[in-house]
């Protein structure tokens, strides 16, 4: 069978659709068949994956599954990379699919499940990218998942935001998802200094005293890996010697992730 996988911080800014990115890419290239979903208004895996479905107003996307219960199927689009399909946000109107989901009552919470189910045997991973907030549009995404994987940053509030979303994934495993695993915590946008090296000491000291995994080594903060984020390539395809080693990272910790899940469901 196979897996699904979101990547989550409720805290913007720390590089988590950059890593949804990559971690699609690494999957990919082990010859993975992968399904990157865009649960983040602001689309910006869409715009990686498959630029010419960016925005609002399209006929069949995230926003009109959750939103109307267009079929998931409608909605998948190919990548720009083999081996990759996308569900792309809608933009604006996935905002307010989020909206309509607020409002409505029971089984709000696993509408993405129900309807990843339906094209579940196509693909060896689902990667789901979630929103920096812990709306429904998250909920739905850790319900439907197998793992979690958080990404964060060495910053000065990167605790607090760890701590908000274990708050809301014990919600969840307590009323729609109690077999999600915590696979490992991805430490991104660092750099030599002491500072960050003692809020690195710091998130490690907390996740290992929840029994959470931190995936080292951190990832650095270099203005290429953006760059080649917004060009829509992988670090692997990037002209640069140091992005194919750091491809080679993001592969390990993909492993990492499978591993752990499998791990906790043996």
């Amino acid at each position: 069978m196979g897996m699904t996988v979101a990547v989550a911080n409720q805290k913007g800014g720390v590089g988590k659709t950059l890593t949804t990115a990559n971690l699609v890419r690494a999957a990919a290239g082990e010859g993975l068949r992968v399904l990157a979903v865009d649960a983040d208004a602001q689309a910006n895996l869409t715009a990686t994956l498959a630029p010419e479905y960016q925005g609002a107003g399209l006929e069949h996307s995230l926003a009109t599954v959750l939103g109307s219960g267009d079929r998931l199927d409608a909605a998948i689009v190919a990548s720009e990379w083999e081996g990759v399909d996308v569900v792309p946000a809608g933009g604006e109107d996935l905002a307010d699919a989020q909206q309509t989901l607020v409002i409505q009552k029971a089984g709000r919470e696993l509408r993405l499940r129900r309807a990843l189910a339906s094209v579940a045997a196509r693909y060896d991973l689902v990667v789901l990218d979630c929103p920096p907030s812990l709306d429904q549009l998250t909920i739905n995404a850790l319900s439907a998942a197998d793992a979690l994987v958080i990404v964060t940053d060495p910053g000065q509030y990167a605790l607090n935001g760890l701590d908000r979303l274990l708050d809301t994934i014990d919600i969840v495993r307590e009323y729609t998802n109690p077999a999600l695993v915590v696979a490992g915590t991805i430490i991104n946008g660092y750099t030599y200094t002491r500072r960050m090296d003692r809020w690195c000491a710091d998130i490690r000291s907390a996740a290992s005293a929840l029994g959470i995994a931190v995936l080292d080594p951190p990832i650095h903060r270099l203005t290429w890996i953006a760059e080649a984020q917004e060009a829509g390539v992988g670090l692997d395809q990037w002209p640069d010697p140091k992005a194919a080693v750091l491809h080679e990272m993001y592969v390990d910790k993909l492993r990492a992730v499978l591993a752990a899940v499998g791990e906790r469901t043996r």
